[in-house]
């Protein structure tokens, strides 16, 4: 039987490519941002209803959880290529050893992230520089983020698998149920329950572990040659060292991007509690921007996975040409819509004058060039999709030494731009 019989979503291996790419990349652009958007939730309603440095506290961790998990997330783009390809060849064998091997993959590197983020949450905090009065707050809901690790892991690594065997929608659905339910316990524990910091985080894990649970009920539904048997957990090693061969060096690029963003944020951080609330705020906004261009990417990765499995090379190319197109018009789209609507957008996370003003200004300077960032991720998938991921992270190596280099000559110039003048001054 045909791997992709079960498959509803657009034909990846024929069929017209732009329109299929557009249509198989709007879920994962959905699931991205609202993906994104638990980390909102929890910015807006610390913004609105917690304690003065709450949403300091959860912003001044964004930057370095990024770090840490990025490597671990990586490999989860190694094991969705895998799938692909043997999707594409349709090697039914491929993909079963490839999915128990993912499983048992993620669960692991959940359990390593979790008890190193919760045990240097603090250190690691103290060398960034946070400011004192945000400091026991930050701890706090890094630890408890950090404790369901595997729930997150194991959500991503499914989601990418359940992608690459070309279905976008389900992972969405399932984001949208853990939304609802991050949503709802944001309201029930930092208002009801006033837990502040602690609550948004547990509700952040308690709904990732509801996605995660969906998640692995598929893969164990699916089809039988290649499903999920629970009862027969553990790693095959040809498929682990495919997918440490493809995911590491994602996963490493992906770490270059958070450290250049560590080294940023630890400059805001010794700027106060008020910019760095403005950087969150921007973060924010600028993120869900970064993950619909991504979404693209992520689809041009499974398109180019796929069609290289199945020996349709000119097809790959195909892909990467239309995947830039697409993003070209996605991000200067967005771009647009993010500079007209500043305001109103800005006010959703915080009401204080002085950190809208930082806020805006920040703003107006970062949305200008997202779109490039979104070309440089799709010819990465692209690459990746044919099992060529080294090339892209070396690189992102040498752009990031660079941009490393040029910030700590301007931070003097970037420090004395705080607080940033209005724009009537």
């Amino acid at each position: 039987m045909s791997i992709s019989k079960h498959r509803r979503d657009p034909e990846i291996g024929s069929g017209p490519l732009l329109r299929n790419l557009f249509v198989f990349a709007l879920p994962i652009m959905l699931s991205g941002m609202l993906q994104m958007l638990f980390n909102a939730a929890d910015t807006a309603v610390l913004g609105r209803f917690g304690s003065p440095t709450a949403m300091a506290s959860v912003g001044a961790t964004a930057s370095l959880t990024h770090l840490l998990v990025n490597v671990f997330l990586g490999l989860s783009t190694g094991a969705g290529v895998a799938v692909a390809q043997g999707v594409g060849a349709n090697d039914t064998r491929q993909v079963r050893q490839t999915i128990r091997t993912s499983a048992m993959l993620s669960i692991v590197s959940g359990l390593l992230v979790a008890g190193f983020g919760i045990a240097f949450a603090g250190v690691f905090l103290q060398w960034m520089g946070s400011p004192v009065d945000i400091l026991p707050g930050a701890v706090r809901y890094m630890r408890i983020y950090f404790a369901g690790m595997p729930a997150i892991l194991l959500f991503n690594f499914g989601s990418s698998i359940l992608r690459s065997m070309g279905d976008t929608k389900r992972p969405l659905y399932f984001l949208l149920a853990a939304g609802a339910i991050n949503v709802l316990l944001n309201l029930i524990f930092v208002i009801a329950l006033q837990m502040d910091v602690a609550g948004v985080a547990l509700a952040t894990i308690l709904s990732q572990c509801g996605a995660g649970a969906l998640v692995v009920r598929c893969l164990v539904h699916l089809p039988h040659d290649v499903r999920l048997d629970l009862r027969r957990p553990g790693m095959d090693a040809r498929c682990l060292r495919k997918i440490l061969r493809i995911g590491l060096p994602a996963g490493l690029q992906a770490s270059l991007f958070s450290f250049s963003n560590v080294i940023l944020q630890s400059s805001i951080n010794s700027l106060g509690s008020a910019a760095v609330s403005a950087h969150t705020a921007v973060t924010t906004v600028d993120t869900l921007i970064y993950v619909a261009l991504n979404g693209v990417a992520q689809a041009a990765t499974t398109f180019s996975g796929q069609n290289y499995g199945a020996r349709k090379i000119r097809r790959v190319s195909c892909t990467a040409r239309d995947s830039i197109l697409l993003t070209a018009v996605i991000g200067i789209s967005m771009r647009l819509a993010a500079i007209a609507f500043a305001q109103p957008l800005l006010s959703i996370f915080t009401k204080d004058p002085h950190i809208l003003q930082i806020a805006e200004e920040r703003m107006f300077i970062t949305v200008s060039t997202y779109f490039l960032f979104g070309w440089s991720d799709v010819l990465s998938g692209t690459l990746r999709g044919m099992s060529r991921s080294v090339l892209p992270m070396a690189v992102t190596l040498c752009a990031s030494c660079g941009y490393i280099s040029s910030f700590r000559s301007t931070a003097p110039c970037i420090r004395c731009s705080f607080p940033i003048p209005s724009r009537g001054a």
